[in-house]
């Protein structure tokens, strides 16, 4: 039986050799992280060879990818092989081709080596091979996903990221017998669209209400503590200005400027891409960014200097105040433990058990410290290689532990060098000294580590950028189930909600409360959109924090008119009414507002009647003398009365506007084909165009007040009756080409 050989297929010898070829050529052709220490359990190892893969985006952010089961933040169990080898092969191959700060793409990889580890144990099989990947494991990922404990949105990005993995794995003929898998996790329902309870609660929560955004202000008022001063100043950055909080990083000394009229204005770096973005602070609010930019300024000082003092002095250790050596100390004299201590921010003295606190006690449970010592001295771990019945002098002299006498032998600690070795790798991120498209020491949001730790040491020598977590803890926001609440902002200045209960925001929430309150005062998206830094202003919906019952009413009012809830009586339309008269009547802006009849004279007509709404404007026509001879095309009638300030109006011309330069791009290019009757429409489009275009400049003239009625210049719109008169009216339309002109602003 020793002699029997086993068939295999041509075609499963080719599977296996285009997954043997990309595994070695993600291995040894792709550069990607190749040369990248990683930090690893078992110290420092570099690109292929570790399973805990980490980069820091242009940001700032730290970004890791574990080739393994997580048991916690730190430890891991590795894949084995040969999933490892594909896991990394298949990470370095998606990144290679386009690289992507983020890990969620990749996700899916430890459910797929779950499911495959569980089916080789069934199979007693000891590795674990994504060559053996059945229709059966991938319906066991489906089915592992789909009962964890994980968030709508969550299950949605594992399974976007398996969806991808199995075409990978089709596309690249390692395997064709797989079945064709598509993410079933739908995206999380917008609670926008929903009526039910809890969506409207969800909605109505994005939005905080004015009496928690005035309670923002009462702590940034009260705030004592650096701590207070400094959460409370960026939560005015964020009420000043609809902005994230990762922008808040982008804040440079030079972001606060002014106008040369005098107004304040502040230089946002948008997070999703694009050119800095000028944003006015409103007049109300100058004095109390400037107060909240000058504390950001103040206590970011340190970590600025921290940081330009590493760039302009790459091999030596910045002495600070804390420091108990010699100014002309040698950087590279090692240090005894106290000297190490006060330079570090460590403790010294004694413990809480009493003993005294020596490198031994730091030099095993702080990692990197570990590492350091181990490698300065040649071994693998430094205390159970050379403090074997030994103890630690002050001096660092070795000694034996109950004689204390000398043993002869000596280890070499850490110097000021070494020290500087560590903030190398611990501070200076990728990009350094660049932090985007500025230098990381004129970010005014940057602190010094521990900066507001309630027990460690601040440390001099090191800048950090704050992060959203930090940031959410000193608002209030909730944390995960299990995990301690940390005391807020809110906490400490003993402020609370409306109902006495804990005060709770995030970061996002001012976002909201600043976007709902433009929305209730009526401005136009487009402004909003720009304001809130927005490419698309569709966006803005999932900031209208607005109540359903707000919603349903007009937000934007002219001169007198006032919000009101239902239907107004005869009293309340009189007092709106009274300080007009027949000789001076109220503008038809008004008349629209209240739901009155809007007469002809209010809009300018001398004749007696009142106009038909078209929803654009009002009708002016004088259905006695001829019926429409525009046949309700009201848009470009020169007997159309437009309002500035009529809701949705300028809205709905502007859509008009966009369909007409779509058709007109059409038939240009239909006329440059020569296509039969197209130079017509060309001409009949263009003057259309160059109509709403027209009444578009007009309605959006700062110049006009709102309820100035707006029409079409009779100039602009030849009269069929004129013509049919035989009446000349070429001396009063004016000479230039109005279809010429709508093709120049299209190009525009």
């Amino acid at each position: 039986m020793s002699d029997v050989l086993v068939f295999t297929p041509k075609h499963k010898l080719d599977f296996m050799r285009n997954y043997v070829d990309f595994v070695a050529f993600s291995k040894n052709d792709l550069t990607l992280f190749g040369d990248h220490v990683f930090e690893s359990p078992c110290g420092t190892q570099k690109g292929w060879e570790c399973d805990k893969w980490s980069w820091d985006t242009v940001k700032g952010k730290k970004l890791t990818i574990v080739f393994g089961n997580s048991i916690n933040h730190s430890e891991y169990i590795p894949f084995k092989q040969p999933f490892a080898d594909f896991a990394k092969a298949y990470v370095r191959y998606q990144q290679s081709l386009d690289f992507k700060n983020s890990t969620t793409w990749s996700s899916s990889l430890v459910w797929i080596y779950n499911a495959l580890e569980e089916s080789a144990i069934q199979n007693g099989r000891e590795d674990v091979d994504i060559m053996h990947l059945t229709n059966t494991d991938i319906n066991r990922v489906e089915e592992q996903i789909k009962n964890s404990g994980l968030s709508a949105g969550g299950k949605r990005n594992i399974g976007l990221s398996f969806e991808k993995v199995v075409k990978f794995i089709k596309e690249k003929r390692f395997k064709l017998d797989l079945q064709e898998w598509s993410n079933p996790f739908p995206r999380k329902p917008d609670s926008r669209i929903k009526l039910d309870e809890d969506s409207l609660k969800e909605e109505e929560d994005k939005c905080p209400s004015d009496y928690q955004m005035l309670q923002v202000a009462d702590a940034f008022h009260k705030a004592k503590t650096p701590r207070q001063e400094y959460f409370s100043s960026l939560c005015v950055m964020l009420m000043c200005q609809p902005s994230r909080n990762i922008e808040l990083s982008g804040l440079t000394v030079n972001s606060l400027q002014k106008s040369d009229k005098g107004r304040l204005y502040l230089m946002w770096n948008p997070a999703k891409g694009g050119e800095p973005v000028k944003k006015w602070v409103p007049k109300l609010l100058e004095d109390v960014v400037k107060q909240a930019f000058d504390r950001l300024i103040d206590i970011s000082a340190p970590a600025r200097a921290a940081a330009k003092f590493a760039f302009e002095n790459p091999n030596i250790f910045m002495m600070h105040e804390q420091c108990i050596t010699p100014d002309d100390f040698p950087q590279d004299k090692p240090l005894t433990y106290n000297q190490f201590a006060k330079a570090m921010g460590f403790k010294t003295g004694k413990s809480a058990r009493g003993a005294d606190i020596s490198w031994v006690t730091y030099g095993n449970n702080i990692k990197w410290l570990k590492n350091l010592i181990s490698e300065l001295n040649g071994v693998s771990d430094w205390k159970k290689e050379l403090c074997k019945g030994a103890a630690i002098l002050p001096d660092n002299e070795v000694v034996d532990r109950y004689t204390k006498e000398p043993i002869g032998c000596s280890i070499k600690f850490p110097s000021y060098s070494d020290l500087r070795i560590v903030i190398e790798q611990q501070y200076i991120t990728k990009g350094f000294p660049n932090f985007g498209e500025v230098k990381v020491w004129d970010c005014i949001t940057l602190v010094r580590e521990n900066e507001f730790h309630k027990e460690f040491d601040v440390k001099p020598f090191s800048w950090v950028m704050v992060g959203h977590g930090a940031v959410s803890d000193a608002i209030g926001s909730e944390r995960p189930s299990g995990e301690e609440t940390i005391e807020s902002i809110f906490d400490e200045l003993a402020i609370t909600d409306e109902d006495g209960t804990r005060l709770q925001l995030n970061t996002h929430q001012p976002r909201h409360w600043l976007n709902t309150k433009l929305k209730l005062a009526g401005e136009e998206d487009w402004l909003i959109a720009k304001w809130s830094g927005r490419a698309d202003i569709k966006q803005n919906k999932a900031y209208d924090g607005r109540t359903q019952e707000q919603k349903s009413r007009l937000t934007k009012r002219i001169g007198h008119v006032a919000n009101v809830e239902g239907v107004l009586t005869v009293a309340q339309a009189n007092k709106f009414l009274s300080p007009y008269t027949s000789e001076s009547p109220p503008p038809a802006i008004l008349l629209h507002d209240l739901g009155l009849p809007v007469s002809l004279k209010s809009l300018g007509i001398n004749r007696t009647g009142v106009a038909q709404f078209t929803g654009l404007g009002y009708c002016v026509h004088n259905y006695a003398e001829s019926p429409c001879v525009k046949n309700g095309d009201c848009a470009v009638c020169s007997e159309h009365e437009c309002l500035k300030g009529l809701p949705h109006a300028l809205e709905e011309l502007k859509n008009l506007e966009k369909l007409y330069e779509e058709q007109l791009a059409d038939a240009v290019a239909k006329a440059e084909d020569k296509v039969f009757g197209a130079d017509r429409w060309v001409t009949a489009l263009g003057f259309r165009l160059s109509k709403i275009k027209t009444i578009i400049t007009m309605m959006e003239d700062p110049n006009k007040p709102d309820g100035t009625p707006i029409r079409i210049p009779d100039e602009l719109d030849p009269s069929p009756v004129k013509r049919s008169l035989n009446i000349d009216e070429q001396s009063v339309i004016p000479t230039f080409d109005l279809t010429a002109l709508a093709l120049t602003d299209m190009e525009e």
